[in-house]
């Protein structure tokens, strides 16, 4: 029994003779596995489109669907290859990670796909593994790269590349935006962005593709120095130069001014830049457990002080002139005649209570309401920037609860100093954190216990006693 048997069991997809081979040998399939680069029994099978004699030997062997032959290629690239589009999904179905398997030139089955225009294959492939879009060879060349260097209008090429742009685009993954800003501003060997090789090509319709992405970078240069405006400019395409300008492209002397990553990095750290580092440091140690449960006190307290902003103690005046009403006359008597005394009273639907009291009520409410919404956005944005995208839930609840307060008040004069009051305390109070981060950061400094693990951070004395979590403790 020699090689040679399997291969024509293989070709001819025979799973009988397959098994009579295991016979005489039970090793016969092991000893093939022991081989780092050979051309197994499930590569002819993939070359021929044996799709039932393939599933059985993966059955047997699952390792060969990953193993390359002596040209670097694994089963599913030859299937690719050879058009076989069952028995390549049949492959994917056992494996979806077989699609990111890097062979020859560091060529994935996914890449093989766009290379030879296969487009049905293509959208399967996202379908059962969305993120071998980022794949890219030795090269540096992912999928649009491919699709650009093999571009052909009387070919599918547009079609291959609105497929690309298509799957790129409609990614809700929780990391998309950065998937699309990596596949989409990839650089090749030559420092190329696929928009860069759609200019030198002055490919107006594969530039219009790609720009609709919001995270293309239209000012890369290449290793040349290039921009895409550059190229554009280089092959005198005023469309072309229109529709980069338009998206912000720059010419490369343009950007000697712009600051690099290591200009930035020597530069002296702001006030502004480390609070915002100490607060998103602070923020991504809280576990999600702890976050869930400060957001649920959070929405207490500004459903509680709200509340009370809407119905606070002894509730407000109907302006009927009972109980300390709208209007009243005091009646006296001086020498020999009646004098009527007029004396103000509460507006309708202003508080009935003490002055001195509501300015007491409004100011201290004021603070938890306000607090507790800061508290609710940075545990929802935990300490990112996204943050900005919360404001447009509570701004408008902070102006209907001044609208209140304006409503309720006894006098203006009242409602001025209760918020002018709460400013100032709010103020002070951020100045406090600030004093008490920079005392704990001196006390940190020269803090205990004189150890070599805790002074080079590999854990601390509370970590050890079960105090803290062990977060980031290295290993």
């Amino acid at each position: 029994m020699d090689q040679r048997s399997l291969e024509a069991a293989a070709k001819s997809g025979n799973i009988d003779l397959l098994y009579e081979l295991i016979h005489e040998d039970p090793y016969v399939l092991k000893k093939i596995d022991d081989v780092p680069f050979l051309h197994t029994p499930l590569h002819v099978a993939a070359v021929a489109g044996k799709t039932e004699f393939a599933m059985e030997i993966i059955n047997l062997k699952p390792s060969f669907a990953r193993k390359l032959n002596a040209d670097g290629l694994t089963p599913l690239h030859l299937a690719v290859d050879h058009g076989h589009f069952w028995f390549a999904l049949e492959l994917v179905k056992v494996d979806p990670s077989l699609v990111r398997v890097k062979g020859r030139h560091g060529m994935t089955p996914l890449l093989v796909a766009v290379s030879k225009k296969k487009i049905d294959l293509i959208s399967e492939f996202f379908l059962v593994c969305p993120e071998s879009i980022v794949d890219a060879n030795v090269n540096g060349e992912n999928a649009l790269h491919i699709a650009m260097n093999n571009y052909d209008e009387r070919d599918q090429g547009l079609i291959i590349l609105k497929v690309l742009m298509g799957w790129i685009l409609r990614l809700c993954q929780k990391d998309a935006e950065w998937i699309e800003t990596r596949v989409i501003n990839r650089r090749d060997k030559d420092g190329n962005t696929p928009l860069h090789l759609a200019a030198y090509e002055t490919n107006r319709q594969a530039m219009k593709l790609m720009l609709k992405s919001s995270n293309i970078n239209v000012n890369i240069e290449n290793k040349n120095g290039f921009t895409v405006l550059d190229v554009a400019a280089l092959h005198n395409n005023r469309e072309i130069e229109r529709m980069v300008k338009k998206h912000g492209g720059k010419r490369s002397v343009s950007l000697v001014k712009i600051k690099t990553t290591s200009d930035l990095l020597a530069s002296k750290l702001s006030w502004r830049e480390s609070r915002r580092t100490k607060n998103i440091r602070f923020y991504s140690w809280i576990s999600e457990e702890r976050r869930n449960a400060l957001l649920v006190v959070a929405a207490l307290i500004v459903t509680a002080t709200y509340q009370t902003a809407l119905q606070p103690p002894g509730g407000v005046s109907d302006g009927g002139g009972q109980d300390g009403g709208t209007s009243r006359f005091e009646s006296g008597f001086s020498g020999g005649g009646r004098n009527g005394t007029k004396t103000s009273s509460p507006k309708a639907g202003s508080v009935v209570m003490d002055e001195s009291y509501y300015i007491q009520l409004w100011l201290w409410n004021s603070v938890g309401f306000v607090y507790a919404i800061y508290l609710m956005i940075r545990m929802l944005s935990l300490g990112k920037e996204s943050m900005f995208w919360y404001y447009p839930l509570f701004v408008p609840l902070l102006f209907a609860y001044s609208v209140a307060g304006d409503v309720i008040k006894p006098n203006v004069n009242a409602f001025m100093i209760a918020g002018v009051a709460a400013v100032v305390i709010l103020i002070i109070w951020e100045l406090v954190v600030g004093f008490w981060e920079w005392v704990q950061a001196k006390r940190t400094k020269l803090r205990g216990p004189k150890s070599g693990l805790v002074w080079e951070g590999f854990t601390t004395l509370d970590q050890a006693r079960g105090a803290t979590p062990n977060r980031y403790v290295m290993r």
